[in-house]
C-alpha cells in the first residue's frame, strides 16, 4: 500500500507547456516550486473507462515541493474530523524536460511522464500499474496546481 500512496502523492510531472500563457508572462513554466494535487484520473484499459478523483479539502493540503533536485512531500489524511499531517518525504529526481521524462533516484526503470506544464498546472502520467489486473499497463494522471 505504502508504494502505491506514495507515488499516488508524487506522481504528476511532465512537459508539454502552453505557449500562450508562458509567453504572456515573461516567465519559463518549470517544475520547481510548491504544488497540490486537486484530481487525479485512472484509464482502465480492460473496459476504456476513466475514474476520476478529486481531492478532499484535506487532501489539497498535501504539499510536493520541488527544488532543482529534490521533491519534498507532506501528506495530510482525514481522521475523524481532524485534517493530520500523516507522513514527510524527502527524495532526489531528474526530471528531462526534453522528452517530459521524471524518475526518482534509484528508480530509473519506472519513470513518470509530464505530460503538460504551463506556469500553473502540471500533469503527471504514471504508466507502470495495472490497476484492473487485465495484464496491460493503466495509466494514472495526477493534475497538480501550483500553489508558488
Amino acid at each position: 500500500m505504502k508504494k502505491f500512496f506514495f507515488p499516488f502523492i508524487l506522481f504528476s510531472i511532465v512537459s508539454c507547456s502552453s505557449d500562450d500563457e508562458v509567453q504572456n508572462s515573461g516567465n519559463k513554466a518549470s517544475i520547481i516550486g510548491e504544488w497540490y494535487i486537486e484530481k487525479s484520473e485512472i484509464y482502465r484499459s480492460s473496459n476504456q473507462q476513466i475514474q476520476i478523483s478529486f481531492s478532499t479539502d484535506c487532501q489539497k493540503m498535501s504539499t510536493h515541493e520541488f527544488t532543482s533536485s529534490h521533491v519534498f512531500s507532506i501528506s495530510y489524511a482525514q481522521n475523524n474530523n481532524t485534517c493530520e499531517k500523516t507522513d514527510s518525504v524527502a527524495r532526489k529526481y531528474t526530471f528531462d524536460k526534453g522528452n517530459g521524462k521524471f524518475w526518482f533516484e534509484g528508480e530509473e526503470n519506472y519513470p513518470y511522464f509530464v505530460t503538460q506544464l504551463t506556469l500553473t498546472n502540471m500533469v503527471m502520467e504514471d504508466r507502470t500499474q495495472d490497476f484492473d489486473g487485465d495484464g496491460t499497463k493503466d495509466i494514472l494522471k495526477r493534475f497538480y496546481k501550483k500553489i508558488n
